[in-house]
């Protein structure tokens, strides 16, 4: 019989796991359904199935195969109860020839099976979320790039070594404790006895089984040792990242030493059975880890030490070579242009009328002050809210113009009274609309310039939103069901507030008895099954937020930390960066999260009204995503077909660039004498920011880079010298077509000096006008908020631009107050960017009889030259400004 409360036991876990799993999985085919995957859905789960059952299966044999063996050998039972009374354990008679009787064997079958099913329970349930390794094993790829010391293909490290060593770490594990266990399990039951020179056994049968066991983990152990020899190059030594000499000279042949150990072992132990000699299987024992001591710590270690590190830079650079490489190729930095760029020292008005449409989209709001004022301005009511403001680019009136935009989304805490569950999941279920600001302007009173606001939505030509519901958002946690017998909530007007009904195709169907059951267990939610507004035609909507709902879809991708909106056709959709990523690439060094191979291989647009995600390869020459392609090829779609309105507003992502950037700082240096000594490193640039001395992060900024002539949408960056504040270079990724993907790196003079940002906020703490105008706002009850600096290239000097945010007090409206700019050899304050720029070049350069010598009959005319060019610069028009800046040149010369 089984034990009472094994029995409760095991009945409670099939009775909970099971239905739960079930409705899971059943409630989530129905959701990929909807979406058009379920194919996708198959796939996933039957590579978790087969991890599972192939490692249950595994287990399971290996555990009760042994369990019953020694089951017959040993009498466990009288053990186990023993123990239970608090009596000795019996010894086993250690005669020769005495004999392991277990009359009790078959009253020990059932609790052998449950304990091998719970202990390949255990690995199944480990190796069933192992289940990428799988995908990636079976549907592996060539990557055409083979590693410089086994010659093997970079595949085979990505795809195939990471399975390997999953299945030889698990048995390894497995037969050492299976091991461990036997021999406690045998010398309990007095059937093994231990001494200082030898082991002896009540029965031969008992030794045998106990060197099976051990002959079996040394095969392993050996098989372990084989792939060691390729861990070597995905792994830090010293010096370098991978192997490096001491690897190769002494580590690399330290492994066949210890496997031809492991292999004399074996046959040692072979012997001991065969001969009935435990002493030599014993010594063998010993003198096996003696040399795996020797050859795998200390040779290698003294090698090291005493060797290389006396000589390291000469030994080491082959080995630097290949790490220098690898990191390239592995993160794309091998594909990034070198511009030089030389610098002139200050602006004039002349480069500003040459980059008129530069000037005009330098960003003056910062995303973070941005963000509250339009909470503050747009949020309408409060179960609004806005939670992430973006960069993007449209046509607005007829230009092409930079612009910053949030979602307004429905709050995920509704206040007050409105918490209930028909007005959480029936009534309000969704947010609407936008705001789009131009990113360059501001109004009067110090706030954005509307290009989309308010409810219903008002727009500029050619921004109309004709579908404005947000169904499917950043923030949204609730699953909604709709339509239903409930009117939903659409957004509010005077007094009143207008209703609608959901109209789409997302969700799933809930046109069944049993598919309400279903989701009310899946939700936890009785509500759902009860609810008499539900009818045939209504839909559940759940995994809305977006990068829950693209993670459920495709798990092995990773995916950008910033979505943002589009407007297209007059929808809302969202896109979604997506990266194809591996570790394991071999002398990559990897990043601080364990990948060493990231590509931006997919585009991800999911529609805001209907949920619908599509998966649009951009990179179809990436091997990770081939193998994944290769997996579910019903998943993906080509770039060509993504609508080219979508198209037009991708852009290079943040999060790779960043990664990208922060190995460039290092793996720009190329010549491994260069990369050894550090000569060379780059760092981010630091900023003022509320106060605080932060790293400046990239920025998107629309410019024309130098001696090109069309206006692009950039994402960049300045890097400064480690433990140096000045700008060394400057890195732009392109998000416009063609060209989409480009990095560039300019390269400064060093023998020229080029303020760094944080210089440039030096210089306008050190201006006596500003900083006492800050401290002024400051004491007077008010808040000043020094946004981020923005250093945008202009030909071959720098226009720095700093917004100054005013926070009265009593309000929770920040104003853009004052810009600030600078040239790097002076620094100015406006009201706005125009305003700047002009006392930037106006202040002290007017007409002044004593400093010129001009004669009486020029002033009048200087003077009307000044004004005009003051009026233009204030229009912004920046061909008349440099056009009447040159004739009042002229005049001055005169």
């Amino acid at each position: 019989m089984w034990p009472l409360p094994i029995l409760v036991l095991a009945l409670a876990a099939v009775l909970l796991v099971v239905p739960l799993t079930l409705v899971d999985w059943t409630a989530e085919l129905l959701w990929f359904r909807s979406l058009g995957y379920e194919d996708v859905f198959w796939r996933l789960r039957l590579a978790k199935l087969a991890m599972l059952a192939a490692a249950f299966g595994l287990v399971f044999t290996y555990a009760y195969f042994n369990l019953h063996v020694l089951g017959r050998l040993a009498d466990l039972a009288s053990v186990l109860g023993s123990s239970a009374q608090g009596g000795n354990l019996r010894t086993w008679p250690t005669q020769p020839g005495a004999k392991a009787a277990n009359p009790q064997g078959p009253r020990l079958t059932r609790p052998f099976v449950l304990a091998s099913v719970t202990v390949a329970a255990i690995f199944g349930l480990i190796y069933y979320s192992e289940w990428d390794r799988l995908l990636r094993f079976a549907w592996s790829q060539q990557f055409g790039t083979s590693d410089p010391i086994f010659h093997r293909d970079v595949g085979f490290y990505l795809f195939v070594l990471p399975l390997l060593n999953l299945v030889q770490g698990g048995l390894e594990l497995l037969t050492f404790v299976g091991l461990l266990l036997l021999g406690f399990a045998y010398y309990a039951a007095g059937a093994v006895q231990i001494s200082a020179r030898s082991l002896a056994a009540a029965n031969h049968k008992v030794l045998a089984h106990l060197i099976a066991n051990a002959v079996l983990l040394l095969a392993i152990s050996i098989w372990g040792f084989y792939l060691d020899r390729y861990d070597l190059l995905v792994q830090s030594s010293g010096a370098v990242f991978g192997a490096g000499y001491a690897d190769i000279r002494v580590v690399l042949p330290g492994l066949w030493v210890a496997m031809g150990a492991g292999l004399a072992l074996i046959g040692a132990l072979l012997w001991t059975i065969a001969r009935k000699a435990p002493t030599l299987g014993f010594y063998a024992t010993g003198g096996y880890f003696f040399i795996l001591i020797a050859c795998l710590i200390l040779i290698p270690w003294g090698f090291q030490r005493f060797t290389v590190e006396p000589n390291e830079l000469q030994l080491e650079t082959p080995f630097l070579g290949y790490n220098i490489a690898a990191s390239r190729a592995a993160y794309g930095l091998d594909r990034i242009g070198v511009r030089f760029h030389p610098i002139e020292a200050g602006l004039n008005p002349r480069q500003l009328q040459g980059n008129q449409a530069t000037i005009a989209n330098i960003r003056i709001w910062d995303d973070r002050p941005l963000s509250q004022t339009f909470r503050q301005l747009q949020q309408i009511r409060t179960y609004y809210s806005f939670s992430a403001v973006n960069v993007d680019r449209y046509s607005v009136n007829g230009d092409y113009r930079q612009v910053m935009l949030s979602a307004r989304e429905l709050s995920a805490d509704l206040p007050g009274k409105s918490g209930g569950w028909v007005n959480r999941h029936l009534q309000y279920t969704h947010g609407y609309g936008l705001a789009m600001c131009l990113a360059a302007e501001k109004d009067e009173q110090g706030g954005p310039v509307f290009s989309i606001k308010d409810l219903p939505p008002k727009s500029d030509p050619g921004l109309t939103v004709a579908r404005p519901e947000i169904y499917y958002g950043l923030e949204m946690t609730n699953y909604q069901i709709v339509p239903t017998g409930v009117n939903e909530f659409d957004y509010p007007q005077g007094d009143q507030n207008v209703y609608t009904k959901y109209t789409g195709h997302g969700g799933v169907l809930l046109d069944s008895f049993w598919k309400k059951v279903l989701f009310s267990l899946y939700e936890f939610d009785t509500s759902i099954v009860l609810s008499a507004y539900l009818s045939p035609q209504s839909r559940i909507q759940f995994f809305r937020s977006v990068q829950e709902r693209v993670t459920t879809l495709a798990p092995f991708l990773r995916y950008d930390r910033d979505p943002y909106l589009v407007v297209d056709q007059g929808r809302l959709y969202w896109i979604q960066d997506a990266y194809a990523v591996a570790d394991g690439y071999p002398y990559a060094e990897p990043t601080e999260d364990g990948i060493s191979y990231i590509r931006n291989s997919v585009k991800v647009a999911i529609d805001a009204y209907d949920g619908d995600a599509r998966f649009y390869v951009i990179d179809p020459t990436d091997p990770v995503l081939r193998v994944y392609r290769a997996a579910m090829p019903n998943l993906f779609l080509s770039i060509d077909e993504m609508p080219p309105g979508l198209r037009q507003h991708l852009r290079y992502p943040r999060d790779l660039f960043e990664i990208q950037v922060d190995k460039l700082n290092t793996y720009h240096m190329t010549v491994p004498q260069v990369f050894y000594n550090r000569e060379d490193v780059w760092v981010p640039p630091k900023e003022r920011y509320g106060g605080e001395t932060v790293l400046m992060e990239p920025y998107y900024v629309l410019i024309r880079l130098p001696g090109e002539n069309r206006l692009q949408f950039l994402l960049m960056t300045p890097v400064t010298p480690s433990n140096r504040d000045n700008m060394i270079a400057w890195i732009a990724a392109r998000s416009d077509v063609p060209g989409y993907g480009e990095v560039i790196v300019y390269k400064l003079s060093k023998d020229s000096l080029v303020l760094g940002p944080l210089q440039i906020e030096a210089m306008i703490d050190q201006d006596t006008t500003i900083s006492r105008q800050l401290t002024l706002w400051d004491q007077h009850g008010s808040h000043v908020i020094r946004g981020n600096l923005l250093a945008i290239p202009i030909d071959h000097s720098f226009l720095y631009v700093e917004p100054v945010f005013m926070l009265a007090e009593g309000t929770n409206i920040p104003q853009l107050k004052r810009v600030i700019v600078s040239d790097g050899t002076r620094v100015a304050m406006g009201s706005g960017l125009a305003e700047g720029l002009q006392v930037l070049f106006g202040q002290g350069s007017s007409p002044s009889e004593e400093a010129t010598g001009t004669s009486e009959a020029v002033i009048p005319g200087a003077r009307e030259a000044f004004s005009r060019a003051d009026q233009a610069l204030r229009q912004g028009d920046w061909s008349s400004f440099g056009r009447e800046w040159e004739q009042l040149k002229n005049l001055l010369e005169k």
